[in-house]
Formats: C-alpha cells, structure tokens, sequence
C-alpha cells in the first residue's frame, strides 16, 4: 500500500459559493463567545450553527441527487466526520490532559465520561440525563466539554439526513418521478419541521432543561434549513427589494436576539424560530457583496476569514472560559480577560485548523491506498481512517485517567478502619500520612443516603404527592418507630437514624422531597412542595409514630444584602408549630432538629486544593450557625414540655465551635451542605447518644411507643 501526500493549495471559492455565508457563521460564533464570555447568557447562534449545517448538506446533496446521481451514504458520513473529529479530539484531550491536571478531582468521573460522550457524539444525551437530576454534582458548575451538545445533535443529524435524502430519492424514482425532487424532499422535510416543532414546544413548556439538549426538540431547526435549501431557487425569485428589506431585517434580529428574548429559558420552542428566521431572511437576501445588501457586511474579509475558523472557535472558547472562571475564582470573566479569551480561541482556531484539519483534508483528497483502492474507494477508506484515529488517540490518555482513578479506588479500598475512623477518632489519634481521604472525591455520587427499602404494605404511603419513602427495622407492635421528615437535610442523617433504631430493636421510615423543607410556609411556593407537606402531614399523623424528627431551623450559605453572615440568618422554620401540631394530637413525640451548616465553596474540591492542611477548609461555628440555637431559645419560649425534643448535633459537626471539612481523615461533607454518608456512618454512636438525651433527658423512659401504631412487618 502507498501513501501519497501533496500540501494544500490556497482554495478558490467555488461556483456559487457565497462568501456572505462564511460571515454569518463568523457573526453567528462572535454572538455565542460574547454572550457566554461577558453575560453569562446564550445567544441563539448555535441555532443558526444547526440550521446552517442542515442547510448546506441538504444542498449539496440535493443537487447531486437532481442530476441522477446515487446517494453515497458511507462516503457522506465519512467525508462529514474526518473533517469534524480532527479538531474535536484536539480539543478533548487538551480539555482532558489540563483537567486532570488542573481541576478538583470531584468532577473527574463526569469529565472522562463526557470526554467519551463528546468523541462518539452522545453528549446532549448525557446532559439531558444529568441535568434533571437533583443529585447530579456540578450542574450549577459548568463543565468545559459542555458546549459539544450542539456538536453531538448536529452529528446524529449528519448520520440521519443522508439516509432521509436517500429515501426521499428511492421514493421519487419509483413513485414520484414526475415531480421534481426538491418538492418530494420537501414534502418530507416539511413533516419533520412540522412533527418537531410541536414536539419541541411541548417538551419546552413541560421540561424545559430535557427540551434544551434533545435531538426530537432540534430537529425542526435542521428541517428548515433543509427546507430553505429545496426552496432557495423559488424564492430567488422574489423581488430584489423585498429580499434585501428582509436580510437586513434578519440580520438585526439575530444581532439583538440574544438581548432582548430569554433563549436559555424559552429555547428551543417557537422562540428559536427568531434566530433561525432571520439566518433564513439573510439566506434568501441577495448574495452580491454590496453596501445595499447584508452580503455587503457579511462579505468583509475579517468576517470571511473568521467564518473559516468558526468551527475551531467554537470549539476552544468554552474550555478557555471554564478553566479561567475555575481557576480565577471568577463568576464572570471582565472585559479584557474576555477579550483575551475571544483572541486566544481564535489563535487556537487558526492553529488547529492550519496544522489539524486541512492538511488532513488534503491527504485525504490526494492520498492513494494502491492499485486495489482508488477513487472514491480510498476517500472513503482515508475518511474511515482520519475517523477511527482521531477518536482512538484520545482515547487512549482519557482511558488512562480513568484508570488512575480505578487504582485510587483500590487503593482506598485496602485502607484499614484505624486509618478513617471519623468522627470515631480518638483525641490522640495519629492518621497515616499515606491514607487518603474518604470518600474519595470521584465517589460522591455514592455518598447520598438511602438506607433500608421501598416503602410497601400497609406503610406505602399510596399518594403520588410523596415521591420519596424508605423503611426499615423490626415493625411488630410495641416496638418504637422513628420516622424522619423533611428535605435532603433530613435525608443526609438517615443512615445514622436507621441504624440507631434497628439496633435497638425499632423500626423506621424516612419520608422525604428534595429541596421542601417541612413546615416552610416560603417553601409552599413551589406546588409539588406544598402538596407533599400536605400528604406527608396526613401519612405520618395516620402512622402515628413513636418519634417524628423535623428539621426545625433553617441555615444558608451566603451573606445577605444587608451583609449579615450566614449564622445571623439562621432562623426558625417560619411555619413549623402548625406543621408538628397533628403529630403531638397523634401522641407522637417531635423531635425537633437544629439544621446543618452550609459552606459557601464545595468540601470536596477545597479539601483536594488543600491536601497537605485540609483545616484551610474549616470555617468557625459562629460564622454559619446563630449564636444562640433557634429551635431551643423557641422551645423555651412554649409550654410543649416532653412533647417537642430539640436536637442539636453541631458539636458532631463542629467540636470545639469550628466547623470541620475533614474528621478523622473523612470528608464530612459531600458537597457544601450534605453530609457525606461515609462520615455519618462513623458518628452514628454520637447521633444515637444525642438524640437518646434529648427525648429521655433524665434517663426516664417516659417516651413509650405509640398504642395507635399497630402496623405488622410488611411481608
């Protein structure tokens, strides 16, 4: 077999190339970096990104396909892939290589998941997973691969359209050949718009974050580009007047688009027609580059040359930004950082696309794979090829990080108990110098509690306003039962909760919805939150347990406007004493719990920044909690005696009045406001003694399991 390469010539346009188009895509990328980079907001350019790219391979394709030519389907793909993967995987593997260098490792298993998802086009489909989820880690964190969503839609749609155009060809020959193709592929195309769009206002309306990122919801912006490729030559026709009125009309729209409407809120329902509807108006404007038309701006050679390194640009601003707002400590990137960061992904355009893509372009439409594969045949082998390399060599260093990652988990796995005792930890305990930290900050996602089994028999709950309910223990009558109440705060001490209960013989259920603080009246705006505070009202009077423990107070993580710290925030749970009453009429005891402190930075990651003195990372207990406990300066202020309990485990949490992100060479907190499931574990004998003294202050057994609750084991 032999190789042959000749360098690049500098191109010519080629006939009927319009050059306005490479400056709309230039104008398209400039909005998506600046709105990102400076506002924090998206612009809708990557829309007209994917109606483009519909529009020009429906084009190219369509044309072919007029002349009687067959559609080449494996040369479609592997021509459109070797000229996208080369500077992707560039890009992937600088965003791998410099965020196991650079970031916490937290965010690691999700980077090496995406670094997979973005190379085999998956990534809006991981997103969509995982940004509905409200125990996904760093949602609000971007991450640096997260803008190949858009390429990974756009790839399904190069995969899909060939095969769409090949059967609107087959159904044309046999069936339709009358009529031209471009109204059988239009007709087609027209379906799709239609199908989509109102599919995409749907799932906009009703899941907007899922709606965002899926391809059914996008496919009508390809749809019109495809429609507006079958239909140009028609609406050429159009008088020169109305068509320049209207490309100058949408190029105003797509200029102001991003300002004036909410396109990270609203998108992609019918509010993306007003981007994609101006690039359409621009389209059928008169190409001819002069002052009087919009090809006259768009045509400039800065915009022109721009528009070819617009992909590249695309694909190296959003890790440029991740990483400086990471590594800054930045919310928002000023004016000359942005600037910067706008130059340098052009830099890194034009270097990728000089020394990456074209010359790979080239070898490819020059190369010769011997006498047996010529042709056609050897650029679709070459693209074959330029496909399977660029995706294997990033993925040989992005497997090796995972597997960094695998020995780090073995590793700790064959820690002795003596080298993590957590709250266990004796005051002249010695850690090991070598014994890492647990949990190990790529395991968080296994930190969240949820002890016990489903909720079931006479103890399902049977109402779909509660979502969450787990059980546990010994359920024969007479025995004590434990249930917990309230939000992910109540959920995070349900290991502990669980296990001081089934020692002793008891049983216990956990009833909870994330983000509803039980008793919050300001909670009760949210209607899901209102309905499960009224059904878990109703469940656990009728259960009538022996203890109902509530969180009682409420703590944040920031200052104020008026500047007061977090401590001096943390009030009582504005609506708890109608909340506890039907629980005390039930003969039920509360229990009524002091809130967790909250942190302003993640525990995990500052831990990981500050491995040789993770106590960088404590913060006093008087700067996150009221000096004077909320729950019991209420419960002294009442006369509910032995029927309401307050339980304050701060001291668990913050001996000696500093709030600690590492006990006994454990992580305490998974994030910055729950707590770690591995730290819980440890301090379970605390949890078991505090909460014994707080229900049984004088060792009288005076708290007698409920007559009223008679429920058999569920079988």
């Amino acid at each position: 077999m032999s190789l042959t390469f000749t360098p690049a010539k500098k191109s010519e346009p080629k006939p009927g190339f319009r050059s306005d188009l490479q400056g709309l895509r230039a104008l398209a990328v400039l909005l998506v970096m600046v709105y990102h980079i400076w506002f924090s907001r998206v612009s809708g350019g990557v829309d007209i990104f994917l109606m483009l790219s519909a529009f020009f391979l429906t084009a190219s394709l369509a044309k072919r396909i007029g002349r009687g030519e067959r559609p080449q389907i494996l040369g479609q793909w592997a021509h459109r892939f070797s000229r996208l993967i080369p500077q992707a995987a560039v890009v992937v593997l600088a965003v791998a290589i410099g965020s196991w260098i650079l970031l916490p490792s937290n965010r690691w298993p999700q980077l090496i998941d995406q670094s997979f998802a973005s190379l085999l086009y998956k990534q809006n489909w991981y997103l969509a997973d995982n940004q509905v989820n409200y125990y996904a880690f760093n949602t609000s964190t971007a991450s640096p691969l997260q803008h190949f969503w858009s390429l990974s839609v756009q790839g399904q749609i190069f995969i899909l359209w060939p095969l769409i155009l090949a059967a609107c060809a087959l159904i044309w020959k046999l069936f339709l050949s009358r009529y031209h193709f471009a109204a059988v592929a239009g007709a087609c195309f027209g379906l799709i718009f239609a199908g989509s769009l109102a599919y995409s206002i749907h799932l906009t309306a009703t899941n907007q974050q899922v709606a965002y990122f899926h391809t059914g919801a996008r496919l009508w912006e390809f749809a019109l580009g495809s429609l507006l490729a079958l239909a140009l030559p028609w609406l050429s026709t159009l008088p020169l007047r109305l068509r320049r009125l209207g490309g100058w009309i949408g190029l105003a729209t797509i200029i102001s688009c991003g300002a004036l409407l909410d396109v990270q809120g609203q998108f992609p329902g019918f509010m993306a027609l007003v981007p994609t509807l101006g690039a359409a108006l621009i389209i059928m404007a008169p190409a001819q580059p002069r002052w009087s038309n919009p090809a006259g701006v768009l045509s400039l050679p800065p915009l022109r040359a721009l528009g070819d390194l617009s992909y590249g640009m695309y694909l190296w601003h959003w890790p440029l930004l991740v990483f400086y707002l990471t590594l800054s400590g930045s919310a928002q990137a000023g004016l000359i950082p942005g600037a910067v960061l706008i130059v340098a992904s052009i830099v890194l355009s034009w270097c990728t696309t000089r020394w990456v893509e074209k010359p790979l372009a080239a070898w490819q439409s020059r190369t010769t794979l011997g006498e047996m594969v010529a042709g056609r045949q050897a650029q679709l082998a070459s693209g074959v090829l330029v496909a399977v390399l660029g995706v294997g060599i990033v993925s040989v260093p992005v497997l090796a990080w995972e597997g960094n990652v695998e020995y780090r988990r073995t590793v700790a796995a064959a820690q002795t108990p003596e080298e993590n005792p957590g709250a266990m930890a004796s005051e002249d305990w010695d850690p090991s110098p070598a014994a890492l930290t647990l949990p190990l900050a790529t395991d968080l996602d296994d930190e969240w509690q949820n002890p016990g089994t489903e909720c079931t028999g006479v103890l399902d709950p049977d109402d779909e306003r509660i979502s969450f309910c787990q059980q546990g223990g010994d359920f024969t009558p007479g025995t004590p039962v434990l249930v917990m109440l309230g939000d992910s705060h109540m959920q995070h001490w349900s290991q502990a909760g669980a296990r001081m209960m089934e020692d002793a013989g008891g049983s216990w259920i956990l009833v909870h919805h994330p983000g509803c603080r039980y008793g919050s009246d300001s909670a009760r705006e949210d209607p899901l939150c209102a309905d499960f505070q009224d059904a878990a009202q109703q469940y656990v009077s009728a259960v009538a347990p022996t203890w109902v423990m509530v969180n009682a107070s409420m703590t944040v993580q920031d200052y104020d406007q008026y500047l007061r710290s977090p401590g001096e925030q943390e009030t009582l749970v504005d609506g708890i004493v109608p909340a506890i009453e039907p629980f005390l009429q039930a003969g039920s005891q509360v229990v009524a719990v002091r809130d967790t402190p909250r942190f302003e930075y993640l525990i995990p990651e500052c831990v990981d920044s500050a491995k040789s003195d993770p106590t960088r990372c404590d913060q006093p207990a008087s700067q996150l909690l009221n000096a004077v406990n909320p729950v019991q300066q209420w419960l002294e202020s009442t006369d509910y005696g032995p029927a309401v309990a307050s339980l304050d485990l701060t001291p668990v949490l913050c001996p000696q009045g500093v709030c600690k992100a590492v006990i006994g060479n454990v992580l305490t907190y998974l994030d910055n406001t729950h707590l770690s499931k591995t730290f819980v574990d440890s301090a379970a004998d605390e949890f078991a003694a505090a909460f014994t003294a707080a229900v049984d202050p004088d060792g009288s057994k005076n708290s007698e399991p409920s007559p009223a609750f008679g429920v058999q084991p569920a079988k």
